[in-house]
């Protein structure tokens, strides 16, 4: 493996390396900055920029390439850097060739032979997505996102409910939403327990952030002692009912599993005796 690498990492020098050369072999057009007419100067300008920018495309693919080379599950890049680039240094090399030949015939082959040399020196981009079709890949790829976007709206709404200056009220947010992300976690250690709650947890979510909504629109009025009231039953019941059913579908931590339960049952009783 380590063998392997070090071959890749000495290919990969030879290939930066390779970019250096192809840049120098365009220096006889420095030649054109000084001598000839104003349309060939304008021309040797627009050569060497269209060959730094095909050497930038190359060297962008190259570094696209190896990071998709390294990772277990990658996308295709949306721009296939390294094609465009051999396609520029084809038609620099047709330009050139065209003020050489009195037809168009040869140039053209000139080009593409060109950009056949250059795919073949540098390679092509990756043309499809790596390890999306392996279901267990794609299932953790699923439940990565699930619980990232549980943890960001959780947080969310804790946030929120601590920016209405109640301390109480943050408290019982901040031990429902700690439940909930422990019992999810947990979870997570068996795909397919994760798999279970994932109905659940997109309707606690949902409903938390609605009823923090709810909250926040009737604080400053007359209505904010029952909101308050509101937003603690129903807080309550979702954390109960969402508990319940984790542990009815086996949501275990191992040889923890008590010592969680009690901590889960030590942070109500916490919410309670704020009441």
């Amino acid at each position: 493996m380590r063998h392997q690498r070090d071959n890749h990492d000495r290919r990969e020098q030879g290939v930066e390396a390779g970019l250096g050369v192809l840049f120098l072999a365009a220096f006889p057009l420095v030649l054109w900055l000084f001598q000839g007419s104003a349309v060939a100067l304008l021309s040797a300008l627009v050569e060497f920029m269209l060959l730094a920018l095909a050497l930038r495309l190359i060297a962008q693919g190259q570094a696209v390439t190896r990071a998709y080379d390294a990772a277990r599950v990658a996308y295709r890049p949306k721009l296939p850097r390294k094609l465009m680039g051999s396609t520029l240094i084809g038609l620099v090399v047709l330009i050139l060739a065209g003020h050489q030949f009195p037809t168009l015939l040869w140039p053209l082959a000139c080009g593409l032979m060109a950009f056949l040399l250059s795919v073949l020196a540098f390679g092509i981009d990756p043309m499809k997505d790596k390890g999306l079709d392996d279901p267990a890949e794609l299932q953790r790829l699923q439940h990565k996102a699930l619980i990232t976007e549980v943890e960001t709206t959780l947080a969310e709404v804790v946030s929120r409910v601590a920016g209405l200056n109640d301390a109480d009220l943050t408290r019982r947010s901040r031990a429902a939403t700690e439940t909930v992300l422990r019992l999810m976690r947990a979870s997570a250690q068996e795909p397919a327990q994760l798999d279970q709650l994932r109905k659940p947890l997109t309707t606690v979510t949902r409903i938390l952030g609605e009823e923090v909504m709810r909250l926040e629109s009737d604080w400053e009025g007359a209505q904010q002692p029952f909101a308050r009231r509101r937003y603690v039953a129903k807080l309550s019941l979702l954390v109960e009912k969402f508990q319940d059913l984790a542990f009815r579908g086996g949501v275990r931590v191992g040889r923890d599993a008590f010592d969680m339960e009690a901590d889960l049952l030590l942070e109500r009783m916490r919410g309670d005796s704020a009441a």
